[in-house]
């Protein structure tokens, strides 16, 4: 539950914050989170989003369920303990710990008894938090601050600029809104495997997740079941799931063998992506 507090972000907060401003002086919250700052983290396998990600998990304010979180990683000598909360939260993104998820914009929420949230809001919402703690232990044995839980909301929840600068494709809705990227999504190929010029979509259905790819000079073509065709036509039975993105609509057949994204502009501008039999990764 949210009240009417003032949260004052001292001096001792922001010190030592590094030079990529990961942490931001501002504004109070309006209405900061008042839940309870300390509890337990759930680090078993099927534990889900608010049961592994403590205090971080509770203080989000999404329109859709969280989409993922947990404790920071301090065994693996990665992330290291720091003089304050902000330098923590800095050195997690330095070490890339945590996964995507934007560098910049985050501000003291509220600080209470030895932990501090910080959080990054899209209009006056919570959609990321982080919990430092200042007793974190690492793999030196050394104490100190140390980010203790994370979370955030699905991406689509973040303005476009950012998850573009994420590199998260997001996708819209028959009614123009964004739509979670835990039913769609859409990147481009690792630049370590030299496979930024293919494209994964990944669609959820009741079923499992289906992944399709526009490889248009068959890098893969070993792991796909048909392959790119940039003249394709609609097979008979396709039907158009409302969803696009970069002018393009995106359709599907009876069968899970390809998707097809038709132009917006011009119907008769269809590209076939192939699915993948089992899904790709790159090491």
């Amino acid at each position: 539950m949210r009240h009417l507090i003032i949260v004052v972000a001292t001096a001792l907060l922001l010190a030592g914050c590094g030079s990529s401003g990961v942490v931001v002086q501002g504004d109070p919250a309006s209405s900061p989170y008042e839940g309870p700052m300390d509890l337990p983290i759930d680090y078993r396998d099927p534990a889900t989003v608010g049961e592994r990600s403590g205090a971080a998990g509770r203080a989000l304010e999404c329109e859709g369920a969280p989409y993922d979180g947990g404790g920071a990683d301090y065994d693996s000598g990665l992330a290291s303990v720091q003089d304050s909360p902000a330098a923590a939260l800095d050195n997690l993104f330095e070490e890339d710990v945590i996964g995507a998820l934007p560098e910049e914009g985050y501000r003291v929420e509220r600080e209470d008894d030895g932990r501090v949230l910080f959080s990054y809001d899209v209009g006056a919402r919570t959609k990321i938090a982080f919990v430092a703690f200042d007793s974190v232990t690492d793999y030196n044995g050394d104490e100190g601050w140390g980010v203790e839980a994370w979370a955030q909301c699905d991406p689509s929840e973040l303005p476009a600029t950012v998850t573009d600068d994420l590199g998260i494709q997001v996708w819209e809705d028959s009614s123009g809104q964004r739509a979670p990227v835990t039913r769609i999504q859409s990147f481009q190929g690792a630049e370590h495997c030299d496979w930024q010029d293919i494209t994964f979509l990944h669609l959820s259905r009741d079923s499992g997740t289906d992944e399709y790819v526009r490889d248009r000079h068959d890098e893969l073509a070993g792991f796909l079941r048909t392959s790119f065709d940039g003249t394709a036509s609609l097979p008979h039975n396709a039907t158009s799931t409302g969803l696009h993105r970069d002018g393009r609509e995106l359709w599907l057949g009876s069968t899970h063998d390809a998707a097809y994204l038709v132009s917006l502009d011009d119907s008769d501008d269809i590209e076939r992506w192939p699915a993948s039999k089992q899904p790709i990764g790159c090491l």
